[in-house]
């Protein structure tokens, strides 16, 4: 393919199938972590206070700054939840531009980058995470430019580009912590640059120090909000099955490209082939020691920032596989073969959306309640907390809803508040429980807002009292204490 005709085609095709398939996902209502993010930290006063509030992991600090800026340039007339939303799906679409950009000389070309990112756009766990109102999709784009100036700086161990990849460094770090460990597979993917004696190479040391140093300079100055964090042991207690969840993830989201990969293999064929570009390969096992080691595995969704190496390490399989086409004298058509690959991503990802695959992918992978990746309660039609707080206002015109309201901590509390707070809902106290204690009573009159599935016999057991229903729906009901 006379790739000169066809400058910028494939990342056409990319962000087209993005912005197709990610209508599905941006009009969502918020979920419990997005509409904390904004409420509790996005929203700050003084915004500097952003950096200092670090109580919960949450607070993904330098995201959350970004955040804040964004929601002071909204439009008038655009739903919130949209506009914040379009902050992510435009470092999604960054991300995927990013990698083409600064990867398809090394990768041989643009059009062997299409198949991989095309299954990228349209794969779900990247579509749920390129319109959330989560720190991932920043950390994944930070690291796309971390390694680009880590390779440069590998190959030619110049200063503005130690500076570069230090900034992003720092930027990545201070997005999210644990991208400390993506750092690490950074360095792995520059280490053949290196040379085989890397460990007596200055530029080596620099290049493994540089993260740890910029991840020092960032959380130091708020070292005993960050202990604090490490000793919340959130995550999940088997390691197991969080590895099984991300393996999983990859396999539902690439399924159509992992046999083709496997061209990867084909390097070893190469006369006078450099072991050392193996170590790339070690990237893959990563994640097994953060979830296995830690006390508490993080959550699976934890590692999505791993994603730019791993597409780069999928795409480096499927160019072997078509270089040795070439050495096979073409014995079938690359445009034709690249085409295929880029048809058949497109389609699995029109049969990957179908809700009744991802429910059974989810039922396997943490449930309604824990799974990040396939179909989380957040991204079931019946999460609707803005119905919830739309039947509330009819209901309660403005002024005149009670003065308490208590929510389950299952109600989704934060995100009723969300869109409380949006629709002029703004009674004196929310009650729920959370990390600064248990509620302890709730006066006659005011209201409880349950999880649908919730029993209210519970409530009425704990509180010494009876609820009376006003109104139900698919998320949530909802009570008069009396």
């Amino acid at each position: 393919m006379k790739e000169r005709h066809f400058r910028g085609l494939p990342l056409l095709v990319v962000i087209a199938a993005l912005f197709y398939f990610a209508q599905a996902f941006l009009f969502r209502d918020l979920w419990f972590d997005e509409a904390l993010t904004v409420l509790n930290f996005a929203l700050s006063e003084p915004v500097s206070q952003i950096y200092f509030n670090y109580a919960i992991p949450n607070n993904q600090i330098l995201y959350t700054f970004l955040l804040r800026l964004w929601i002071e340039l909204q439009p008038a007339g655009i739903d919130p939840t949209v506009w914040l939303r379009l902050l992510s799906l435009l470092l999604g679409g960054g991300t995927l531009a990013a990698l083409y950009f600064l990867f398809k000389a090394s990768m041989g070309g643009g059009t062997i980058l299409l198949p991989v990112l095309t299954a990228t756009a349209v794969s779900i766990p990247f579509l749920i995470y390129t319109t959330a109102l989560r720190g991932y999709m920043l950390s994944a784009l930070l690291v796309v430019f971390a390694l680009h100036n880590a390779l440069r700086f590998a190959g030619r161990a110049d200063f503005a580009s130690w500076c570069r990849y230090a900034i992003f460094s720092l930027l990545c770090v201070g997005t999210i912590p644990s991208n400390l460990a993506v750092m690490a597979g950074v360095v792995l993917y520059a280490l053949p640059l290196c040379g085989i004696e890397f460990y007596r190479r200055r530029k080596f040391w620099i290049l493994a120090a540089t993260p740890v140093a910029m991840f020092l300079l960032f959380y130091l100055p708020i070292f005993p909000q960050f202990l604090a964090v490490t000793r919340l042991g959130e995550g999940w207690h088997n390691g197991f099955q969080v590895l099984l969840a991300l393996l999983a993830a990859f396999a539902y989201s690439y399924a159509m490209l992992l046999l083709p990969a496997t061209g990867a293999l084909l390097a070893f064929d190469r006369p006078h082939y450099n072991f050392l570009w193996s170590a790339r390969a070690a990237i893959w096992l990563l994640p097994i020691p953060m979830a296995l080691l830690l006390p508490v595995a993080p959550f699976p969704r934890v590692f999505f920032p791993f994603l730019p190496l791993f597409l780069l390490l999928l795409t480096s399989g499927i160019r072997d596989l078509t270089a040795l086409n070439c050495r096979w004298q073409r014995r079938w058509n690359q445009p034709v073969w690249i085409i295929a690959l880029t048809v058949v991503a497109l389609l699995w990802g029109f049969a990957a959306s179908w809700p009744e695959l991802r429910l059974a992918f989810s039922r396997r992978n943490g449930g309604a309640s824990a799974d990040d990746y396939f179909f989380g309660y957040y991204l079931r039609p019946e999460h609707t907390p803005r119905e919830t707080v739309r039947q509330l206002a009819e209901l309660y015109p403005a002024g005149t809803i009670p003065p308490v309201v208590y929510l389950s901590f299952t109600a989704d509390p934060w995100a009723i508040m969300f869109y409380g707070n949006l629709a002029g809902l703004t009674p004196q106290e929310y009650r729920f429980d959370g990390p600064r204690g248990r509620v302890e009573s709730l006066p006659p009159g005011s209201l409880a807002i349950l999880r649908e599935d919730e029993p209210a016999s519970v409530i009425e057991q704990r509180f010494r009292c009876r609820l009376a229903l006003l109104f139900s729906n698919s998320n949530h009901g909802v009570y008069r204490v009396e």
